[in-house]
């Protein structure tokens, strides 16, 4: 990863370090692993994604290509998955901005009936050489685009000039390779052929260029003109100069294998020597051309702007010299010449520095898919809006901070991703193919199915919360006039105005956090589900109520927290539908969940009262051994309560009053557990007998009947 991307790319907790096998992403045995990965790779694409956004002002969808897509099909961005790799980040999004930007500028059409457009002239050249009229399409085409990049690589580098890094990077892998300077500095693409051309016009602004190199090369640059490529703003008039371009160009090629050309790039026979007939000899007019071109570029040169070594591409797409991207198209075997002091090695890997080149003008760029199955797990993720947080940079043991732990953070809790493999409190098992028929979630559904007579119970008893109450006082000294007494003025009476008062409830958001670890199982889930099922039900019959229910668990080594219910976006039936399909598991990562929740939590608001509740049946438990490649980590006892202490500190901080729940099967607490409890929650904190947990519900009853605010 470039020093670009360092800067904010850790708001999207993108990991590096991970390796792949041969179908793109990490697909280790350990699932925490594997969804670690793939939450890592979700994040990247949104990343690319959102600054696609911001460039193109367009909602252009990005995507993780699994059809061996290698270019923009006008609508769409496809991105490889090999983007978490290190130093490919800045180069996938430096190629998914100028993909954007294709789909903003450039006309798709035009590309496609490129051949309607071909001026006669342009045959009157080629047919001597034995040029097949595809091939002429093609290499127009490839003069197109050409233009076009260099107008839209230009309009994006001026224009937002944040995004500089990132075409540097994709400049830099592309065009700006020492095997790319070998080649210009030698004896090589220095006959007149499309080869050649294409070879100098593509590396035109490369330090180590020279405009003498064949013959109208200069006049070539002349016409582009990057220095007031700013001026063809519409898709025709850069067609027009690559018309004109590539008219220029065929009137000097001198050197051209037709048999080669139908053979194709794919064949593995040897270059073969160019035997141009009469026809192909450069005419007496050709040949004043060039020599006026040659003599041009030397008499010239001195004032033509060129960059100088270490040239940013401000200079480059600033037109400071003439840098024209890419080719599109396989050319055919050429005589490209011969320089003795180039091995064939070398020579092979300037053709293939070239040959890359050619592929990054067409868009025929190579991305690495994603498995099918990787796709649809990636697809659950997005869906759910899962993050990677990093917690615990406070957690100190024996006075050393442990460091950063990742924890998962489910935005959204879908059908989708409760029953897949990447959710730890699903139900694992496989005897029942309808989940509904499997005997904890017939359970679950009666507590459920409880709860919400409970809550239609609670919410009747509370709709005065809904009502707005408005007190008139009349004949009052100040206020607004009432008409109805204006006559009592003559009878010097001078309170004639009156005041309105309106009272209404306060707006309430409530956070419940439930401990789903594995200890919660029987029941104290089927209670708790049952009262948060009440609690929620109630509050969608009244105003002004905001709920919300997390779960914490952890899924091997990452603590995991989902967002199961926000009745400010979630139907109430959400809770119907998926509750009773969730199963504890796992362990206690109290504190370490805490931080990741305090990213959902509302800000506090005037006029709003914010409370945090927790539900719990034990002390901090978490406990990584480590896989030989990172540190152990043992987040419980005293340590794991003082920093749980400091994250509810936190909480408070933000505007939030905290009422935390310790939930037990009978109706004692063992000395350690009510020390640490203390150690957390203070004077905040309750023991409920399981039994008695509707006790909780006459604690809210009351905070809801409070709150007036006039």
């Amino acid at each position: 990863m470039s020093n670009h991307s360092n800067f904010w790319l850790d708001d999207y907790d993108i990991d590096w370090d991970f390796s792949e096998d041969s179908d793109g992403v990490d697909i280790s045995n350990a699932q925490s692993q594997r969804t670690a990965n793939l939450i890592r790779l979700s994040a990247a694409r949104r990343a690319v994604a959102n600054y696609v956004t911001i460039l193109t002002n367009r909602t252009i969808p990005v995507l993780f290509n699994d059809q061996n897509m290698s270019m923009t099909d006008g609508k769409t961005v496809y991105i490889g998955s090999d983007i978490n790799e290190k130093g490919n980040f800045d180069v996938s999004v430096g190629l998914a901005l100028h993909e954007g930007s294709h789909i903003c500028y450039s006309d798709f059409d035009m590309f496609k009936t490129i051949w309607q457009n071909i001026p006669r002239e342009i045959y009157n050249y080629t047919e001597k050489l034995q040029i097949a009229k595809e091939k002429v399409a093609d290499v127009v085409r490839t003069f197109l685009n050409i233009v076009e990049d260099r107008y839209i690589d230009y309009m994006v580098y001026k224009n937002a000039p944040g995004y500089r890094g990132y075409y540097e990077s994709l400049y830099n892998k592309y065009f700006y390779a020492s095997v790319i300077d070998d080649g210009l500095r030698s004896k090589l693409y220095r006959i007149p052929s499309i080869e050649s051309y294409l070879y100098r016009l593509i590396n035109i602004t490369n330090k180590n260029t020279d405009l003498k190199a064949l013959p109208g090369l200069y006049e070539l640059a002349k016409i582009l003109d990057l220095s007031n490529i700013a001026r063809l703003d519409k898709p025709k008039d850069r067609l027009g100069i690559a018309i004109e371009m590539a008219t220029l160009m065929f009137k000097n090629i001198t050197e051209y294998d037709a048999q080669s050309a139908m053979v194709g790039p794919s064949s593995k026979s040897s270059p073969s020597e160019s035997q141009p007939g009469s026809d192909s000899e450069p005419t007496d007019e050709q040949s004043d051309d060039q020599s006026d071109d040659v003599k041009d570029g030397a008499d010239d040169q001195k004032s033509a702007k060129k960059p100088k070594d270490g040239a940013s591409l401000d200079d480059v797409l600033g037109g400071d010299a003439t840098k024209v991207d890419n080719v599109a198209g396989d050319a055919p075997v050429e005589d490209i010449g011969e320089d003795a002091t180039v091995s064939t090695t070398k020579r092979e890997k300037i053709r293939k520095a070239f040959d890359k080149q050619k592929s990054f003008l067409k868009g025929d760029i190579k991305k690495k898919k994603v498995s099918k199955k990787e796709n649809q797990i990636l697809t659950v993720l997005e869906q759910s809006k899962i993050d990677l947080i990093d917690v615990g940079t406070e957690y100190l043991v024996n006075q050393n901070t442990v460091g950063a732990i990742e924890c998962v953070l489910v935005n959204n809790m879908t059908r989708e991703l409760v029953m897949s493999e990447e959710f730890p409190l699903g139900q694992k098992s496989s005897a029942y193919k309808d989940p509904f028929k499997n005997p904890h979630v017939v359970d679950m559904q009666t507590y459920i199915n409880s709860g919400i007579s409970m809550g239609i119970k609670i919410g009747k008893r509370l709709q005065f919360r809904n009502e707005v109450n408005i007190d008139k006082f009349s004949r009052r000294e100040t206020g607004r006039i009432d008409k109805r007494l204006l006559h009592e003025l003559g009878c010097e009476s001078e309170n004639v105005f009156y005041t309105i008062a309106t009272s209404k409830y306060k707006k309430m958001n409530f956070h419940i956090s439930v401990d789903a670890s594995s200890s919660m199982r029987g029941n104290k889930w089927f209670r708790t589900m049952r009262l948060c099922t009440a609690i929620a039900k109630a509050a969608s019959m009244l105003d002004n109520i905001r709920v919300t229910i997390s779960f914490r668990t952890t899924m091997e080594k990452l603590p995991y927290v989902v967002i199961g219910y926000d009745s400010a976006v979630d139907k109430f039936v959400k809770i119907h539908n998926l509750f009773a399909l969730l199963s504890p598991d796992g362990l206690t990562p109290e504190g370490l969940s805490f931080e990741a929740i305090m990213r959902t939590l509302p800000k506090n608001e005037t006029n709003t009262e914010n409370y945090f509740i927790n539900i719990s049946d034990g002390e901090p438990c978490y406990n990584y051994n480590g896989d030989g490649t990172e540190y152990g980590i043992n987040y419980s006892g005293e340590a794991a309560a003082r920093h749980t202490r400091k994250q509810v500190k936190k909480i408070r901080e933000m505007g939030y009053g905290v009422l935390s729940y310790f939930i037990a099967e009978n109706d004692s607490m063992s000395d350690k557990l009510n020390q640490l409890f203390k150690i957390m929650y203070a004077d905040d904190a309750y023991f409920i007998n399981v039994d008695n947990i509707n006790q909780i519900v006459k604690t809210l009853n009351q905070k809801l009947m409070e709150s007036v605010d006039l």
